[in-house]
């Protein structure tokens, strides 16, 4: 099974390949295929540099400060075990949170681990607030970047390949650019949207398509270097799936 899912995956890539040595990178450019580069590109790039200064002094005042914006008592009691979250948020317009202390517990432990703040409501809506903010900024601003800078090429290949002799670069980038948009597209995307829909729809199978996915060599390391699927999932509490050792 490896082995046939393997040669599938390697297909896709082939062809990818082909079509960006026929097509070069011009004549593969368009307003929305930019656009969904970009945002993906930019997706990709804020989870791996957020995650670099989001444990900060600055990061985490910044978390305190957001924080003190919830002033009611009951967002600043510290808990400890979902017993003592339940009993926090009892009788406030919270307690319509106590069926899932037990998920969100754990969760509040996860988002507040290593930024020295106590375990309390409104530490933990702080640095979800701040995470929102600065993730967004940091993807507006790499979804700008990227989308001027192949704007950019596109327009400076136009130039250079206007000589015969520099035909080639275009050729050049435009499998650089075939083969990262089918990886963005079938890694990113439909292999992360797939692997969610697996945990959650059909869980019994999920282990078997794990073993499939470990088994293979080309398949397990893009699931391994998926950066844009692991963000998403990570940021909408979805599962991947986890590889047996």
């Amino acid at each position: 099974m490896g082995i046939i899912i393997d040669i599938a995956v390697g297909v896709i890539f082939f062809v990818a390949l082909i079509v960006g040595v026929c097509m070069g990178m011009c004549r593969q450019f368009s307003r929305p295929l930019v656009g969904i580069v970009s945002i993906a590109g930019a997706i990709c790039l804020t989870a791996v540099i957020y995650p670099l200064f989001a444990l900060t002094a600055p990061m985490i005042s910044f978390v305190s400060t957001a924080a003190g914006w919830f002033t009611n008592p009951i967002y600043s009691v510290a808990v400890g075990s979902v017993e003592e979250l339940q009993q926090a948020i009892s009788g406030s317009y919270l307690a319509v949170l106590n069926g899932v202390a037990d998920k969100m517990f754990p969760y509040m432990q996860g988002i507040l681990e290593n930024t020295g703040l106590d375990i309390t409501i409104g530490n933990f809506f702080g640095k979800i607030i701040v995470n929102v903010i600065v993730e967004f900024a940091l993807w507006l601003a790499f979804y700008l970047a990227i989308k001027y800078l192949l704007f950019g090429i596109k327009y400076l290949l136009k130039k250079i390949t206007s000589v015969v002799v520099f035909k080639s670069i275009d050729k050049i980038f435009g499998i650089i650019w075939s083969v990262a948009l089918t990886y963005v597209i079938v890694v990113g995307i439909v292999l992360s949207a797939f692997e969610i829909v697996v945990s959650l729809a059909a869980p019994g199978f999920a282990e078997t398509l794990s073993s499939w996915i470990a088994g293979t060599t080309v398949l397990k390391f893009l699931h391994n270097t998926n950066v844009l699927g692991s963000f998403i999932a990570n940021m909408f509490g979805l599962p991947l799936l986890t590889l047996p050792a």
